[in-house]
């Protein structure tokens, strides 16, 4: 009696399928048994055919069988499937690559960096974009490409913004910046209008949400990420050293203004005075600019071998750019530069003392900016003055000793 009631309405169920999308004929045999096999099922369990056949097209929906139909046609275009698998194996070794460069960074090997940076600019340039055409031919109803292209992006600057960090290359801050205004200006807006407009046909992704989210927490935790402790002892060593040296040099300076009070050096005594006083002025300006770095983490007077909390990274902005001492330094530094510049003619010596007053030009200007320093831990910061303060005190001594010399 059910199989009769079914065979009776078999054309009209075929033709429903092919109203909601089914053109593939072995297709739709295999889906028109089916469906036949889940109306028994109703009608066995005591409902009448029509209400049986009403369940079961509810069940599929309305946009089930041309995705049904649209995957299978996939799965049968062998040059898409070897595209597929090319793809997947391509992201696969990318990563591994990349992976094994963070190993041997981690293990300080050589070729880490080359191993990273392939690893990343595969992923950005091979395995991204291959896998975004599959995932818009994958689609049977084809949504707005403009998803696909501003998720690649996303994708693709926080990605670049993560090697430029690792690499310690100049710009990093600026890329995670800007692949997170791309994340919250332009994707985040684009998925929660794809997901109203889709609201009542397909459920929210809640796992896809989450993964969203995880995924910036863990740029926001890569953005906002400290030297690690290994680094910042090696700046606190290097900083140690520097003030050792300054000390050195400062006690051989002294022992050279000693001798300018001599009577056969009275033609010196004006200008060594004045290259002495103007570099004095740049140690002290220093001196306050690292006491101000201890001062903000409680740890004014504390031997610097000592010093704690030294990945903080607002003492920077407390002590050397809020109170404009950072940009003072930086001009008199320039203009004790052109006074030395200006009294030293041999090229030589000339050369010697722009090597050591390095940071009071381009360099300054990049790696000792007042960005750089906004963005740096405290150790390193505390090392570049103390690097300055070296870099002042041997052309102070290159200088004096030289003009002295000459006189002789």
């Amino acid at each position: 009696m059910i199989a009769t009631i079914i065979d009776n309405n078999m054309d009209r169920i075929k033709a429903d399928l092919v109203n909601r999308g089914l053109t593939y004929d072995r297709l739709l045999d295999d889906i028109l048994d089916h469906v036949c096999c889940m109306v028994e099922e109703q009608m066995v369990a005591g409902e009448d055919f029509e209400l049986s056949y009403k369940h079961v097209l509810d069940t599929i929906g309305d946009k089930r069988l041309p995705e049904i139909q649209h995957q299978t046609l996939l799965l049968l275009n062998k040059n898409f499937q070897r595209m597929k698998k090319f793809t997947y194996l391509f992201g696969l070794t990318a990563a591994l690559v990349a992976i094994l460069g963070t190993f041997f960074k981690s293990m300080h090997w050589p070729g880490a960096g080359m191993l990273i940076t392939a690893g990343i600019v595969l992923v950005i340039f091979v395995f991204l974009p291959l896998y975004f055409v599959i995932n818009y031919r994958e689609q049977a109803e084809k949504k707005n490409p403009l998803y696909a292209i501003v998720g690649y992006l996303t994708l693709a600057s926080l990605l670049a913004g993560a090697i430029f960090k690792i690499q310690h290359w100049p710009g990093a801050g600026h890329i995670i910046e800007a692949s997170l205004v791309i994340l919250i200006i332009g994707f985040i807006p684009l998925y929660v209008v794809n997901v109203f407009q889709r609201a009542g046909k397909r459920k929210l992704s809640l796992p896809y949400i989450v993964m969203l989210l995880i995924g910036i927490a863990i740029v926001s935790l890569l953005y906002n990420v400290n030297m690690s402790k290994n680094q910042l002892d090696i700046y606190r060593n290097e900083a140690i050293k520097n003030e050792s040296c300054v000390d050195n040099v400062q006690g051989r300076i002294a022992q050279f203004m000693s001798l300018v009070n001599d009577t056969a050096y009275a033609d010196k005594k004006e200008v060594v005075a004045e290259i002495h006083i103007q570099a004095a002025s740049l140690q002290v300006m220093v001196d306050e600019m690292k006491d101000g770095l201890l001062s903000f983490v409680n740890q004014a007077g504390v031997p610097i071998e000592n010093v704690r909390y030294i990945d903080n990274r607002g003492a920077g902005r407390d002590a050397i750019l809020n109170n404009g001492k950072g940009k003072k330094f930086a001009m008199v530094s320039r203009e004790y530069k052109e006074l030395l510049d200006e009294l030293i003619k041999d090229p030589v010596t000339s050369s010697q003392i722009e090597d050591h007053l390095e940071f009071a030009g381009n360099v300054w200007s990049f790696e000792y900016s007042l960005h750089e320093i906004k963005k740096d831990p405290l150790m390193k910061n505390y090392y570049k003055l103390t690097d300055a303060s070296k870099g002042i005190a041997l052309s102070e001594y290159i200088a004096i000793s030289t003009l002295l010399h000459n006189h002789k």
